[in-house]
């Protein structure tokens, strides 16, 4: 009994968390739930865990302390005691990797998490991570280039001092970011107001208290660091006609944005001229 309490135990328990952490890597599961730069910490406190569930197995360890009366850790001195608290380690490590949805997040949680729709409602954290690596139109960075329904670069044939991405259309491409930023700085609204862009967003109806039939979010997440900061972003969606599509379902807005003054805030509606249903994009967070 010693022995499944001194070493196997352990490094069970090492070894199920190491598992756990090589199975989102590899399953590209980490990148719903943790920043890139992130990853690699990750992937090696897998190899930490791992090497130290073999350290467990090669090497008997010595608990002649908890098998002692006088121990200070009460549930060591009972076999149910140790055992319990292995299960406090094992159990949410595998109901954590069981039932972590694939999909993405709900509805549930952006009603919880509740939406920016600009920026002074971005948390600190969120704003500091977009300002560190911001490459909007008109700021400056490389010219853009435009895109093939495949994804991979098509010549450009707009003014090569244009810094906007375009479409093989001549749509400009945007983030719901930048049009919430767009929103609060002049340059950036001359470079969108009154021209045509393609957005991928998750679709939303729009439920606060202002809502207006016309009108949908075309929500993304912001993630700083990890899941657990995740935030919602969005931007409002005016249509002639509500489309019919569910909850949090990936669309593709063309349309023109505009940025009006509504209850003495300047914020950013994309008038729709088409809205489609697309597959969810390769990254899926906000940028």
């Amino acid at each position: 009994m010693q022995s499944l309490f001194n070493r196997w135990l352990p490094a069970t328990t090492l070894a199920l968390w190491s598992a756990v952490l090589f199975y989102f890597h590899f399953s590209d599961r980490m990148k719903e739930v943790l920043e890139p730069p992130f990853k690699t910490y990750a992937y090696i406190a897998a190899f930490v865990l791992a090497l130290m569930a073999i350290v467990f197995v090669v090497f008997k360890a010595d608990a002649s302390c908890c098998s002692t009366a006088d121990c200070g850790h009460g549930l060591s001195r009972l076999s149910a005691g140790k055992m319990l608290t292995f299960l406090i380690l094992l159990v949410p490590i595998c109901v954590a990797a069981s039932y972590t949805p694939k999909t993405g997040f709900s509805a549930k949680f952006v009603e919880n998490r509740g939406t920016a729709m600009n920026v002074e409602n971005l948390g600190a954290g969120a704003k500091a991570a977009r300002a560190a690596d911001l490459t909007l139109p008109g700021k400056g960075g490389n010219p853009g280039t435009a895109v093939r329904a495949d994804g991979s670069p098509a010549p450009l044939q707009e003014n090569p001092t244009d810094f906007l991405t375009r479409t093989p259309e001549g749509n400009i491409v945007a983030e719901v970011l930048d049009l919430l930023y767009a929103a609060q700085d002049k340059t950036l609204q001359a470079d969108f107001e009154g021209k045509q862009i393609e957005l991928i967003g998750q679709f939303l109806p729009d439920t606060g208290k202002n809502a207006t039939a016309n009108r949908f979010k075309a929500v993304r997440m912001f993630m700083s660091c990890c899941a657990a900061d995740a935030q919602p972003v969005a931007t409002l969606v005016e249509t002639e006609a509500m489309p019919d599509f569910k909850e949090m379902e990936w669309v593709k807005i063309i349309g023109v944005p505009t940025f009006p003054v509504e209850r003495g805030r300047r914020i950013s509606v994309l008038k729709a001229l088409t809205i489609t249903k697309t597959p969810a994009p390769e990254d899926e967070f906000a940028r």
